[in-house]
């Protein structure tokens, strides 16, 4: 039976969404991200079609990445629900048997947050070592990001992970 984790990490920067979400639809700034722990590569032709999604805030994508050393083909499907505020990716992989990964802004007067709010069912067996790892690689995410951004000390890679209760569908 595959377990439901949910994943919320957040980060509290000090500068305009604008900045925020021109950032995050980078395809490349957002590779980086995930180094040295993860290698995320694409072609050329997948990260122009991420970039005119997003960049163009409207429409979807089905691109196809591959994450090294593993070599495992990570394909998704991306879509704007809210231009300049918030993104999906999906997918169904190797790894996880159910993945959606929602990219959301909250505005405030004096800056933004930065929400990465992750569903997955781990495909391989002791989930919750992937369900913990996985919370460590996004905290790592934000902190890069962090780096290159100006971040609200204390607010940078705040997280809850969770299982889902199973439901008693009768």
């Amino acid at each position: 039976m595959s377990r439901t984790w949910r994943l919320r990490v957040w980060t509290r920067y000090r500068c305009d969404a604008s900045r925020v979400w021109a950032y995050k639809t980078d395809p490349e700034l957002l590779a980086r991200e995930f180094r040295p722990y993860v290698h995320l590569t694409m072609s050329s032709a997948d990260q122009d079609a991420v970039r005119q999604v997003l960049q163009a805030e409207s429409g979807s994508a089905s691109v196809h990445a591959r994450l090294l050393p593993m070599g495992l083909r990570w394909p998704m499907d991306i879509e704007v629900v809210v231009p300049g505020f918030h993104y999906r990716d999906t997918s169904t992989n190797a790894l996880f048997h159910h993945w959606t990964h929602e990219h959301q802004l909250v505005a405030a007067s004096d800056g933004c947050m930065y929400v990465d709010e992750v569903v997955f069912q781990p495909a391989l067996p002791y989930c919750k070592a992937t369900a913990l790892t996985m919370e460590r690689l996004m905290k790592h995410r934000h902190r890069v990001a962090a780096g290159h951004l100006p971040a609200e000390v204390g607010g940078i890679g705040v997280s809850v992970l969770r299982l889902d209760a199973p439901s008693s569908a009768g």
